[in-house]
């Protein structure tokens, strides 16, 4: 009983005197880092018309390719980097986006259209839904598809190089061992 009087009137003190506001009601201020939540789609014509093998290495090498230029990557802490082929609106996109903490989306949409090997558009979004930039490679040279991955990825290469730094594509801040996500997840593939 005097414990619980002696805290009680302890704790009454702090808070008049002011002693105990930072402690009670502040949190520690965080400041909010730059990432981006990025979405690989692969589109039916692509899972009609090709493997998801080459999916797969698109996205990987994509995704590689922007970890390697210290772009900050802002990973669901359920689902890591979203690979699919479940198409989204880009609102839920930026929902996920949000709940991820990111300051921007980029939808990378992988296809296979009639008349080319593979295609593959990456855009930028900010949080309102309003598109940055877009990106576009695509390879259809050739009696088979066999090097169209790696000519698409060296193009998008090329583009995306100068973007990074920049809106769309911001780059992890020194000093900072963790995304906005906070998770450092491997891509998942909910339905391949």
């Amino acid at each position: 009983m005097k414990l619980k009087i002696f805290l009680t009137s302890t704790i009454s003190f702090l808070l008049l005197s002011g002693g105990l506001s930072v402690a009670v009601g502040q949190a520690p201020s965080t400041a909010h880092e730059e990432g981006v939540y990025l979405v690989a789609y692969r589109t039916q014509n692509h899972i009609n018309r090709s493997s998801p093998d080459v999916f797969h290495k698109v996205s990987g090498d994509l995704i590689a390719f922007l970890k390697s230029r210290n772009v900050n990557i802002a990973e669901d802490p359920e689902r890591g980097i979203l690979q699919t082929d479940e198409s989204f609106s880009t609102e839920s996109l930026l929902n996920l986006a949000k709940n991820a903490r990111a300051s921007s989306l980029l939808l990378v949409t992988v296809d296979r259209p009639a008349i080319k090997w593979l295609k593959v558009t990456v855009q930028a979004y900010d949080m309102t839904g309003k598109l940055l930039w877009q990106e576009e490679a695509s390879s259809g040279g050739g009696f088979t598809g066999g090097g169209a991955p790696e000519k698409v990825f060296k193009t998008l290469q090329t583009k995306l190089e100068p973007r990074v730094g920049k809106p769309g594509l911001p780059e992890r801040q020194p000093g900072t061992g963790t995304q906005p996500g906070g998770s450092s997840a491997q891509p998942t593939t909910p339905s391949d």
